[in-house]
């Protein structure tokens, strides 16, 4: 699926402002649950009426992520929040529903006649806050490296992917590697199959370019 942020008529993002506001740890946090939905897994998200879908995220204050569906490939996050705040950013994420539906909010063309409200890659968010702070770099490369290690393989290459385009680049990092740039694109698709050789490479030129090491946290199968 196609994750995007709701962008308002003046420019501006609420769910990337308040994205950007979180901490580091935070902010890997909510991103990794973005990874899940993109990789199509809606189980932690609760409908609450009007189409609006509220994401859970049993970590912390116990952030919550509002989103709605435009047709089978898209989801649109207008707001996030926490538990304490909930009834608040239910009804800003209403209202910013509601105006992504009407007809003055659906300003660019999706495909054919059909209409979408302006919104904006989601990756392209993680991209920016990887590149300018590296704590939160190095916090999403511990959550690749959990992820992995708690048995989620396909969300680690997808947060690897974010971080290679943050940071060392496909072509650079199959420079270091050795391997062809084609090749690490698709290890690290969807569907992507690597090596434990290669992901091990894969994650060295990462921890490398970025200065880091990385800390993985198995957890217990409930």
């Amino acid at each position: 699926m196609i994750v995007q942020d709701y962008i308002r008529e003046d420019g501006s993002s609420p769910f990337r402002s308040w994205f950007d506001d979180l901490d580091s740890q935070a902010s890997a946090k909510v991103a990794t649950a973005i990874v899940r939905l993109e990789l199509g897994n809606l189980s932690n998200v609760k409908w609450i009426g009007g189409g609006l879908g509220e994401y859970r995220i049993d970590w912390g204050p116990g952030y919550r992520l509002y989103l709605a569906r435009d047709g089978d490939e898209l989801i649109i996050l207008f707001v996030g929040g926490t538990k304490k705040r909930q009834q608040s950013d239910i009804e800003r994420a209403g209202v910013h529903c509601w105006a992504s539906t009407r007809p003055a909010g659906r300003r660019r063309a999706k495909t054919g006649s059909d209409e979408m409200a302006l919104t904006r890659d989601f990756k392209e968010t993680v991209k920016e806050r990887a590149a300018r702070d590296p704590a939160f770099a190095k916090a999403m490369l511990d959550e690749a490296a959990t992820a992995f290690l708690n048995g989620e393989p396909h969300v680690a290459r997808l947060i690897l992917r974010d971080l290679v385009n943050a940071s060392v680049g496909f072509e650079e990092l199959a420079t270091e590697t050795n391997r062809p740039s084609k090749s690490l694109h698709r290890m690290l698709s969807e569907k992507g199959n690597p090596s434990m050789d290669n992901l091990a490479a894969i994650f060295g030129a990462v921890r490398k370019r970025l200065g880091v090491a990385f800390e993985a946290h198995a957890v217990e199968a409930a």
